[in-house]
C-alpha cells in the first residue's frame, strides 16, 4: 500500500495497463480505486476498452463496471490487494511521463458512433468494445453477457442493442446457426432496403417446406427489432464530410423503415407468393414485435402510428395481389388466404371460398366512377404501393373489387383461359371494347371446340359468361359500360349472340331452342330475327370451310344439322328453304369429281363465291364421262342452285322483294332448260348424238303460255327468289342454241358405221334427216337475228341430204340393174324400153323441182301444227294461215312418222320424212321473209 502512494500518476497509469493486458481486473479495480484521483472513469474506460484482452469474459469484469458507473470504486478488499510495481517503479519520472503520454489508448466513442455527443461515457464504452469483441473474436455472445446488466443505464443503449445486437444474435445462433451472418459493424452500416434484405435472405422458398412460419418469425424477431433502431440511425451521421455531400438529400423526408418492410413483401410476392402468405397469415404487422424482454415495457410505437402502420400494412397485402403474375390454381387460393386475412385485420367479412357455385358469386353495387377514371398504370411497381393508390386503399371499395377480380381470375381459369389478377385488373382499367369482345370470343372458341360438354356443364358456362359481364349486378352506373364486369363494355345482345354460337359450335341444338327460343325472357335481348342470322351465319361459316360437299361429313355435316334443328322454328323463313335448297345442291355435286383452275378441287364455296353457280355443272358434266345421262339429278341440282341464289342468303333486301311461285316456277324451268342445254353440248362432245338429240326432242320443247302453265307446286312455293338473278329469255335461248349445236354436229365415221347394217336404213341417211329435224326446231325457237345463221346450216344440211339422196338413187339403180340381167330366162340382148323409175314414197307434191321458197306457201301451216313429233309444242297460228296451208298440213300429218323413213304394211310408196320438214321449214318462212323477198309459191295440183 506504501509502495502504491510512492508512485506518480503516470507510473499509475502504465501499471493500471500492466494489470489490464494481464486481465487483472481485481488489481486494476483496486488500483483505480485507491488512486482514484489519478483515474478520471474515462481513463479508467478507455484502458480497459484498449487493453483489457476481448475475450475476457464480461462477468469478470461487468461488476468493476458498474461499480464506475455508480462511483463506488472502493472497497474492504481493495486496501487489502497485493500490488506488483516493480515494472514501474524503476522507471523515472520523465521516463514514465513521455511512456504514458505516447499510450495508444482507444477513444470511447466508436467511429460509427462519435457524433452522438449526447450519449455517457459508459453507453460509448459498451457500444464500443461490443463492437471490438466482434471484431476480434466473433463472439457476439460475449456481447450478449456484457450489454444487458446495463440496458437499464441508457434507452439508446437498450435501443441499440435490441435493434442492432438481437437480430445479429438470432440470425447467428437462433434462427439460422449454419448460415454466415455480417458482423456487428457491418451490420451497423447497413440501411434501408440493404438491411431488410439481409435480415431476410436467409428465407427458403415456401415451397420447400423448410419450415413453415419462419417468414413470420423473422419478421418478428429479426425485421421488429431492428426497426427500433431507425430514430437512432436517422440521427446518426458517418462523418461531417458525407453529412456535408448528402445535406440536400437530408432535407427531404427518409422514408419510414417500414416501408422498406413493405416494399419487401410486395415483390417478394412476385416470385415467392407462399411465402409472404405464410408472413402475412401469422404477423399481425408492424405492432407484432418480439424483443425477446429486452424492452422491459419500454413502448417504440405510439398508438397513432402503430394504426397508421398497421392500415398501411393491410394497404400493401392488397397490393402483393396486384403483383402476382402467376396464373396457377394454387396461386389463386393463395391469393384468397391473403385476402381472408387482410379483410380479417380490417374487422370485414372475408370472401366466400374459391369453389362455390356460378349461383353464389359475389355481387357488389359498386360506385364504379371511384375507378373510371384511372389507368393500367397505376398497376405499375412504381405506383401500386403509393398510400394514395385507389386499388389498394384499405376501405371496401378496394377489397370488394379485389374479391371481384380474384373470382373473376378464377372464372376465366375454369373457362381453359389462364390469366392473373394483375392482367385482370390490367384488362379492366384499359376499357377496351375490341379487346373484351375478343376475349370473350376466344373464350367460348376454346370451350366450344374443346372436348364434348354436357348441356348441364354449358349451362354453367352459359352462367359464369353472364357473371364476368356483370359480377351479379344489374345496377348501371351512367357511363360507357353497359354492366360493371370484366366484359362489360360488351352489349348484351352482343354477349347473348356470342353464346348462342358457341352453343350451335358444340352441337347443343336443343339447349340454344330451349334457351333462346321456347323460353322467352330473353327475347327482348335476342329477337327471332337476330336469332335466324345468327343461325344461318354460323351454318354458312360451316358450310364455306367444308371440303367435301357430302352432307354427312365434316362442315357440311355441321351446317345440315344446324339448318335441321332450326328450320322447324322457322317455317316461314324463306332465307332456310334456299339454305336447304343448298345443301341439297352441294350434297348432290359430292357424288361427281369435279376440279376448278389450276387443279383445284372443288368445294361448296365455290358455290357461294361464283357469279353464275349454274356454270359449275358445265364443268362437272364435262368432267365426268357419261355424267350427262344423269338428267334429272342435273336439273334437281341446277334447279336447287337457282333457288338457293348462294351469294345472297343472307341479304336483309332478299326480305323485302319476295317473289310468287309463279315466277319461282319460272326460274326453275329456265334452269331447267339451261341444265338441258349444257348435258346436250356435253353429249356432242362425247360424240353422243342419240342422246343429244332425245334431250332436244323430248326435253327441249318450246316455253309454255303462262296462262297454260300447269298448277304450281307445293314446293315450288316455298322459294322467294330476287327478280335480278337471270334473264327469263335464258331457257330460249338455250334451248335453240342446243338445238342449233346438234343440228351442226358432224358424227364420226367410226360412230356412224359401227352400228350399220344392210338390212336397215343407212345411218347417214337417218343422222341427216335428225339434223334437219333439229335445225327446224331451232327456227322455230331461235330470234328473227339469228335465222340468218340457222338457215345457213339448214342449207348446208340440204345439200349434204341431195348428195347422199343422190348417191342412194344410183346405187339403187345400178343394184336394179345387175338384178335384172341375172334374172332366169332373161333376154338381155334385146331392146328394153326403160321407164323412168319412180322413187318410193314420191308424189304428186314433188313433181314440180322444190326450192326453198318453192314450198313456203304449202308448209306455211307447219309452224301450228306438230309437222313432227315434239312433245308439249302448243303454238298457235293464225286463221288465215291455217287456211293456206291445210292441204299441206294434211298431207304431213297423213305420211309422217317416228322413224326417218318407214315402208307400210300393203307395200305403199315410202314418205321420207325431209319431206316433213322442209315443209315445216318453209311453213314458217312463209309468214316470216318470204312475202318480204316477194317469192311466189309453186301451184299446188291438189287445188
Amino acid at each position: 500500500m506504501a509502495e502504491l502512494q510512492k508512485l506518480s500518476t503516470p507510473q499509475c497509469i502504465l501499471l493500471a495497463v500492466q494489470y489490464a493486458t494481464e486481465s487483472n481486473v481485481p488489481a486494476l479495480r483496486a488500483l483505480t480505486a485507491l488512486r482514484e484521483d489519478d483515474f478520471e472513469l474515462q481513463l479508467v474506460l478507455r484502458i480497459i476498452l484498449t487493453y483489457l484482452p476481448d475475450s475476457t469474459e464480461p462477468a469478470q469484469y461487468a461488476q468493476y463496471l458498474h461499480d464506475l458507473a455508480a462511483g463506488q470504486r472502493l472497497h474492504l478488499d481493495d486496501q487489502h490487494a497485493p500490488f506488483d510495481v516493480a515494472a514501474v517503479k524503476e522507471l523515472s519520472q520523465s521516463q514514465a511521463r513521455r511512456t504514458a503520454r505516447k499510450l495508444p489508448l482507444l477513444s470511447l466513442a466508436h467511429p460509427l458512433y462519435q457524433h452522438e455527443t449526447d450519449l455517457d461515457p459508459l453507453t460509448q464504452f459498451l457500444i464500443h468494445r461490443s463492437h471490438r469483441i466482434d471484431a476480434e473474436t466473433g463472439l457476439l455472445t460475449l456481447v450478449a453477457q456484457l450489454v444487458p446488466p446495463f440496458l437499464h443505464h441508457s434507452d439508446y443503449l437498450r435501443s441499440w442493442f435490441i435493434s442492432a445486437v438481437l437480430p445479429l444474435l438470432r440470425l447467428g445462433y437462433e434462427y439460422y446457426p449454419s448460415n454466415p451472418t455480417p458482423s456487428l459493424e457491418e451490420f451497423t452500416r447497413l440501411r434501408g432496403k440493404r438491411a431488410v434484405d439481409t435480415l431476410l435472405s436467409n428465407l427458403k422458398p415456401a415451397r420447400d417446406n423448410a419450415g413453415a412460419g419462419e417468414s413470420a418469425r423473422d419478421l418478428r424477431g429479426v425485421v421488429g427489432p431492428w426497426t427500433c433502431g431507425e430514430t437512432d440511425r436517422k440521427r446518426r451521421k458517418l462523418d461531417a464530410q458525407e453529412r456535408r455531400a448528402s445535406g440536400v438529400q437530408q432535407q427531404e423526408a427518409e422514408p419510414d423503415d417500414w416501408e422498406y418492410v413493405f416494399e419487401w413483401l410486395a415483390h417478394k410476392s412476385r416470385e415467392d407468393l407462399p411465402l409472404v402468405a405464410s408472413a402475412i397469415a401469422e404477423w399481425d404487422g408492424p405492432g407484432d414485435i418480439d424483443f425477446g424482454g429486452f424492452d422491459e415495457g419500454h413502448e417504440y410505437l405510439d398508438e397513432a402510428r402503430q394504426r397508421r402502420l398497421e392500415l398501411r400494412y393491410a394497404q400493401v397485402g392488397l397490393a402483393c395481389l396486384y403483383m402476382v403474375d402467376s396464373t396457377s390454381t394454387e396461386t389463386l387460393q393463395t391469393a384468397r388466404s391473403i385476402l381472408a386475412r387482410i379483410t380479417g385485420l380490417l374487422s370485414r367479412d372475408p370472401p366466400p371460398p374459391l369453389n362455390i357455385g356460378a349461383e353464389s358469386l359475389p355481387s357488389y353495387d359498386l360506385d364504379t366512377p371511384f375507378i373510371h377514371d384511372a389507368t393500367p398504370a397505376i398497376l405499375q411497381d412504381d405506383r401500386i404501393l403509393r398510400p394514395e393508390n385507389i386499388l389498394t386503399q384499405p376501405d371496401s371499395k378496394a377489397t370488394h373489387l379485389l374479391e371481384l377480380f380474384l373470382f373473376s381470375t378464377r372464372l376465366l381459369a375454369s373457362l381453359q383461359y389462364h390469366i392473373s389478377i394483375r392482367d385482370v385488373a390490367r384488362l379492366y382499367l384499359r376499357n377496351d371494347y375490341s379487346e373484351e369482345l375478343s376475349l370473350l370470343q376466344r373464350i367460348l372458341h376454346t370451350l366450344s371446340s374443346g372436348p364434348k360438354k354436357d348441356a348441364n356443364e354449358w349451362n354453367t358456362i352459359v352462367a359464369k359468361i353472364l357473371w364476368l359481364w356483370d359480377w351479379g349486378s344489374k345496377t348501371q352506373d351512367h357511363t360507357d359500360r353497359h354492366a360493371q364486369g370484366i366484359l362489360g363494355l360488351v352489349e348484351e345482345k352482343k354477349v347473348h349472340t356470342e353464346l348462342l354460337k358457341a352453343l350451335l359450335e358444340s352441337g347443343h341444338y336443343q339447349l340454344a331452342v330451349s334457351t333462346y327460343i321456347q323460353d322467352s325472357s330473353l327475347q327482348h335481348v335476342l329477337p327471332l330475327h337476330d336469332i335466324e342470322k345468327v343461325v344461318l351465319e354460323l351454318a354458312l361459316h360451316h358450310y364455306d370451310n367444308a371440303t367435301n360437299g357430302n352432307r354427312t361429313r365434316g362442315g357440311m355435316k355441321r351446317a345440315s344439322d344446324i339448318v335441321a334443328a332450326f328450320s322447324k322454328h322457322f317455317p316461314a323463313s324463306s332465307k332456310f328453304q334456299r339454305m336447304q335448297a343448298l345443301l341439297s345442291a352441294t350434297h348432290s355435286m359430292s357424288f361427281y369429281s369435279l376440279k376448278l383452275q389450276h387443279g383445284v378441287l372443288f368445294q361448296p364455296v365455290n358455290i357461294r363465291v361464283s357469279a353464275d353457280p349454274l356454270s359449275l355443272l358445265r364443268k362437272l358434266l364435262a368432267q365426268n364421262k357419261r355424267s350427262y345421262t344423269h338428267l334429272d339429278d342435273m336439273i334437281s341440282i341446277g334447279q336447287n342452285l337457282v333457288v338457293a341464289m348462294p351469294s345472297s342468303i343472307l341479304d336483309e333486301r332478299s326480305e323485302d322483294s319476295l317473289l310468287n311461285p309463279l315466277a319461282v316456277e319460272k326460274k326453275k324451268a329456265a334452269a331447267e332448260r339451261r341444265v338441258i342445254g349444257m348435258a346436250i353440248e356435253t353429249a356432242l362432245e362425247e360424240d353422243d348424238f342419240e342422246t343429244a338429240y332425245s334431250y332436244v326432242v323430248n326435253r327441249l320443247t318450246p316455253p309454255t303460255s303462262p296462262a297454260a302453265s300447269p298448277a304450281v307446286s307445293t314446293s315450288s312455293r316455298r322459294y322467294s327468289l330476287g327478280s335480278d338473278y337471270s334473264k327469263e329469255e335464258d331457257g330460249e335461248d338455250i334451248a335453240w342454241r342446243a338445238a342449233l349445236m346438234a343440228g351442226r354436229h358432224q358424227t364420226s365415221p367410226a360412230s356412224a358405221t359401227s352400228t350399220w347394217s344392210n338390212n336397215a336404213a343407212r345411218p347417214d341417211l337417218r343422222k341427216l334427216e335428225q339434223r334437219m329435224e333439229l335445225l327446224s326446231q331451232a327456227l322455230l325457237l331461235a330470234p328473227p337475228s339469228h335465222l340468218e345463221e340457222v338457215l345457213a346450216v339448214w342449207q348446208q344440211c340440204e345439200a349434204e341430204m341431195t348428195t347422199v339422196l343422190a348417191e342412194d338413187a344410183a346405187e339403187e339403180e345400178r343394184y336394179n340393174d345387175i338384178a335384172d340381167q341375172r334374172l332366169p330366162g332373161a333376154f338381155s340382148n334385146d331392146a328394153i324400153t326403160v321407164q323412168p323409175r319412180r322413187e318410193v314414197g314420191r308424189g304428186a307434191v314433188e313433181e314440180a323441182p322444190m326450192g326453198l321458197f318453192d314450198v313456203a306457201r304449202g308448209a306455211a301451216a307447219a309452224f301450228s301444227k306438230s309437222a313432227f313429233p315434239l312433245r308439249g309444242s302448243n303454238l298457235t297460228a293464225s286463221g288465215a294461215e291455217s287456211r293456206d296451208t291445210g292441204a299441206s298440213s294434211r298431207l304431213s300429218m297423213d305420211h309422217g312418222s317416228d322413224s326417218g323413213s318407214i315402208n307400210t304394211a300393203d307395200g305403199q310408196d315410202r314418205v321420207r320424212r325431209r319431206d316433213m320438214v322442209a315443209n315445216a321449214v318453209t311453213g314458217g318462212l312463209a309468214s316470216g321473209i318470204g312475202w318480204v323477198l316477194g317469192a311466189k309459191p309453186v301451184p299446188d295440183p291438189d287445188r
